[in-house]
């Protein structure tokens, strides 16, 4: 049976406009065989973007809420409205490959697109203001022993580097000093389930610090960075409990060799 011609688009998040991937983009979609039907410059309220991400809890998952408040609430943005014979498939594959060839910029993933025609019809609403309205602010409270000011004045500090630095240095972050001895480094799988918050202070927890700022850029770095999160043990059994911890949790575990270039950690998964 022939696929049915449906409706999505592909929201360009501000690092890619900032980037002048635009036209880029936009080629890419054209490519997939889709139909570009309107490329629209948006300013997203909070409103917009709870509408955009229900499956967010803000007092539930207060640091994915704060990254995204930050990253793209009245910042320039802009959808690109597609039509075509499996268009919501195709345009998660644009993005995907946008993502994989270029978010080398400091902790930015590009662009949105919804994953089902429901997704992109309820959207579309919420992008055109004819969405139900919604907040999208986290109640006032503490989180995994971190009060939200805490957790506020952390994110605001990431989101300040995050716009400064724009393309002018790689993402690679490296959260330890460098010990020379063995280790791990940990990566998100592509299609991760574990929630942002979560991985964050379970990373937080494994590198023994209690500090909102360290979890988001710990996080983002085993996300986005391409060699992934590097964490330092003192010995190779260490080493090994490490790697145990991380692929028990449900993140990946590679191997770092030690200064006499062992490479004793055995735990190692395709990212």
């Amino acid at each position: 049976m022939t696929a049915p011609t449906e409706d999505s688009f592909l929201l360009l998040k501000p690092d890619a406009l900032e980037r002048g991937l635009a036209d880029h983009a936009v080629d890419a979609v054209r490519r997939a065989g889709l139909t570009v039907t309107g490329r629209v410059p948006v300013r997203l309220t909070e409103s917009q973007v709870a509408g955009i991400y229900p499956q967010v809890d803000p007092d539930r998952r207060p640091l994915t809420a704060g990254i995204i408040r930050r990253y793209l609430i009245g910042r320039p943005a802009a959808c690109i409205t597609v039509s075509g014979r499996d268009a919501c498939a195709r345009v998660v594959e644009v993005k995907t490959a946008l993502r994989r060839e270029l978010s080398d910029v400091l902790y930015g993933n590009l662009a949105h697109s919804p994953d089902t025609p429901d997704q992109a019809a309820s959207q579309l609403l919420v992008l055109a203001g004819r969405g139900p309205h919604a907040v999208f602010t986290p109640k006032p409270g503490p989180w995994r022993g971190w009060s939200q000011e805490r957790i506020e004045a952390a994110l605001d500090v990431w989101a300040a580097d995050a716009v400064e630095v724009g393309t002018r240095r790689p993402t690679r972050w490296s959260p330890l000093p460098k010990t020379g001895g063995p280790g791990v480094r940990v990566a998100v799988p592509r299609r991760w389930v574990i929630a942002f918050d979560d991985i964050a202070a379970f990373l937080a927890r494994l590198a023994g610090r209690d500090d909102p700022g360290f979890a988001v850029r710990a996080t983002l770095a085993a996300l986005y960075d391409r060699d992934g999160l590097p964490l330092a043990a003192p010995t190779a059994a260490d080493a090994e409990a490490l790697a145990a911890q991380v692929t028990e949790f449900g993140l990946l575990a590679t191997p770092v060799a030690g200064s006499d270039g062992s490479r004793r950690v055995a735990r190692s998964a395709t990212r």
